[in-house]
Parts: structure tokens; C-alpha cells; sequence
């Protein structure tokens, strides 16, 4: 509310002023004029502006009803411009997750805690989601209500904490899958080996990834401006980012956050694999007519940074006991590489770009098999 002063013959007057959003999204302004600033004045119109909107909303068509359903929409349209692209995609899913339970045309009037832990309940025991997919589209509900909220279309903010969710006890299956995180040597280079019969720029890749633990959209982002030869470091400032509706193409983004920007010190096999990749890419832009040098270093055979989904393909491929192959299973090997070489977490955490420890402990604490071996055996040495 804002105060605007007026002077007439009467005498000084104040109207009272505010602007509203109205539930089809126009913006209408209603004031309320008093003879005093006061206190008193100001209660007063801010009861007869709010009396205004409401009988403004009942003015409406009366027909119309707002669902839950537009609010969503209207949520996620709200949203995208703020937002990354890949953000937005993952909005999308939630809200299309809560939507496969919820009936489009549910007003939003109608909207109850009841219901919505009802959704959480059918995602998480019945489809066996993810604990932490049931909480993004948990935070997604939460999001949309507030939203819901702000353009006054329900009162009150739904009571979350009558929202209850437990946890389930680990299976024998997520232990195995948490403790699969990550490959150790033997198995890193069965998986590499297959993928070098296939495709050995793609070996090349991810091995490259074990050796720095890059994400790999920051893999794919990095260009030729980004590689310090002298100095056998490699600069992270950005990321590759796909528009799935146009899947050719492809943009170069800000990266996860600010301490995913950082130098990353090269080995020697690192070096070797980049300075192999470059020379193969300068033949392809000399001999490939189809080839376009856009400056990125691995790129796939027009010039563009690889698809993450083809390389997720390429990694289907692969089969290594116990163990589901992603493109993060590379970066968390690094981790547990510098883990068993007795890296210290934090020197760790600047390395990958991470900014949270748990995330990182999550990897860290996950003994390797040669660390296991070097306990017995320290403790063996101690019985002797």
C-alpha cells in the first residue's frame, strides 16, 4: 500500500492505494481516500482496499473455477525465466508426477494437507521412488502453494508440517546401490576397456573424468580457452546445457554454483588424454567436411559437445558386476581415488566443486577395497 496526498478545496486528503493481481493475472489498482494519515486512517484502508479486491475477485466470471492445476501452470511459467533450463525441466516432471494423482480440475480452494501427502505416499511406497525425488516433489508442492498465496487465490498457507513422510529402512538392494557409487581400479578399467571397443574417444572421455572428477556437463562445456598447457591445469566456468525440444541445440551455461568455478590440476595421463583429443579433433576439422571447430574439446563428430544422453547409452553397454554405470560414477571413482590416497576432504571438496562436506563424505566414507586390505593388514602388523 502506498499514500498518495492531494490537495482540494477541503483541504488536504490522502488516498490509499494498492495494487492487486487478480486471479485470471490482471492487475488492478484500488484506493480509498481519508481525511487523515493516521495510524488509525491506515488500518482502516488497508481493511476497505482489501474488501475492494475481494469483491473485485467475486465480480470475475463466477463460473470460473481455479484449479490447483492453473496455479501449477501458472507456477512453473512464473518460474522458468528465473531458473536454469534444466531446473525448469525438472519442475516440469514434479509437477507432472503430482498431476498423475491429482485431477486437473481439483479447485484450488479444495486443496488439503490430506491430499497431498496422499500424492507423497503413492510416489514414494507404491512407485518406489526415491526418497529424495519425494522430497524435490514435496518442495515443489510447497513452492506452487506459496505461489498459490501470493496471488491471494487461497488464504491461508497449507499446514506442511501435518504433511509426514517416513523414511523407509535401507533394503539389502539400496546398500548394495549405495556402496556402488563408485568403481575401484580393477573394475575402472574393465569399464574402460569395454567402452574402448566400442568407441575409444568415449573410453578417452570418461577416463579423463576419473582422473579430474568433472561433472559432465562441465566436461563437455570445457574449450580449448579453458586448457593452461603450461601449467597442466584446466579452468571450470561453465556448463553444457540442452534444450530437449530442439535437441541440436546445445548452450553453454553458468556452472552448478559459485564453487563449481575452480582450477583443476592435470597428471600426466590427464594431460596425455586432453593433448590426444585435441590433435584428433584438428584432423577432423581438416579432412571432415561435416566437422565445425565451435572450441569445445570433447565433442562429438559435427564439432558439438556430446549428447549426455548418447553417452548414457554408451554406458548401457557396459556391464560391471554390482554396479549401475552413470556418467557420476566416474567423478565419485575420482573421489574415492583421492579418498584412498589420503587427500584431505577439504583439498577434495575445491577439487570437485563441492561446497557442502556431506556431499562429498557421502563418496569418502565409503571405504575402497585397497583401503580395506590396508587396515587388516596395519592391524595384523600390530599383532605381530
Amino acid at each position: 500500500m502506498w499514500i498518495e496526498e492531494r490537495q482540494s478545496k477541503k483541504g488536504t486528503r490522502y488516498k490509499y492505494c494498492e495494487r492487486f493481481e487478480l486471479p485470471n493475472g490482471e492487475i488492478r489498482k484500488v484506493s480509498v481516500i481519508f481525511n487523515t494519515n493516521s495510524s488509525h486512517a491506515r488500518k482502516q484502508a488497508t481493511i476497505e482496499l482489501q474488501r475492494k479486491y475481494e469483491q473485485a475477485v467475486k465480480d470475475l466470471d463466477i463460473n470460473k473455477v481455479v484449479t490447483f492445476y492453473d496455479v501449477a501452470i501458472s507456477w512453473l511459467e512464473h518460474t522458468e525465466p528465473t531458473v536454469k533450463r534444466s531446473t525448469h525441466i525438472n519442475h516440469t516432471i514434479y509437477v507432472n508426477k503430482i498431476f498423475t494423482y491429482i485431477d486437473k480440475s481439483l479447485p484450488i480452494a479444495d486443496l488439503t494437507a490430506v491430499i497431498l501427502e496422499d500424492v507423497l505416499h503413492k510416489v514414494y511406497y507404491v512407485e518406489n521412488l526415491s526418497y529424495s525425488y519425494v522430497r524435490a516433489t514435496f518442495t515443489t508442492m510447497r513452492a506452487i502453494c506459496k505461489h498459490a498465496k501470493r496471488k491471494r487465490l487461497i488464504p491461508n498457507l497449507i499446514d506442511y508440517d501435518d504433511i509426514e513422510i517416513k523414511k523407509k529402512p535401507f533394503s539389502h538392494t539400496e546398500i548394495a546401490k549405495r556402496q556402488g557409487k563408485f568403481l575401484d581400479a580393477v573394475e575402472l578399467k574393465d569399464a574402460l576397456y569395454q567402452l574402448s571397443k566400442e568407441d575409444s574417444r568415449i573410453s578417452l572421455l570418461f577416463e579423463f573424468i576419473s582422473l579430474t572428477g568433472l561433472r559432465i556437463g562441465e566436461l563437455l562445456a570445457l574449450r580449448y580457452c579453458d586448457y593452461d598447457k603450461e601449467n597442466a591445469t584446466i579452468n571450470i566456468n561453465g556448463t553444457i546445457q540442452y534444450d530437449y525440444k530442439n535437441s541440436s541445440e546445445v548452450k553453454r551455461g553458468t556452472p552448478k554454483n559459485i564453487y563449481s568455478v575452480r582450477d583443476v590440476s592435470l597428471s600426466d595421463r590427464a594431460v596425455s588424454i586432453l593433448n590426444s583429443i585435441m590433435l584428433e579433433n584438428k584432423r577432423r576439422s581438416l579432412w571432415f567436411e561435416g566437422y565445425i571447430d565451435h572450441g569445445y574439446i570433447f565433442t562429438a563428430s559435427r564439432g558439438n559437445p556430446y549428447d549426455i544422453q548418447f553417452l548414457n547409452r554408451k554406458l548401457k553397454a557396459v556391464h560391471i558386476k554390482g554396479k549401475h554405470l552413470t556418467t557420476h560414477i566416474f567423478r565419485h571413482t575420482h573421489i574415492s581415488m583421492l579418498a584412498e590416497l589420503g587427500v584431505p576432504l577439504k583439498s577434495i571438496m575445491q577439487r570437485v566443486g563441492h561446497n557442502d562436506p556431506n556431499t562429498t563424505l557421502s563418496i569418502y566414507t565409503h571405504v575402497t577395497k585397497s583401503m580395506q586390505d590396508d587396515v587388516i593388514e596395519k592391524l595384523n602388523q600390530r599383532k605381530a
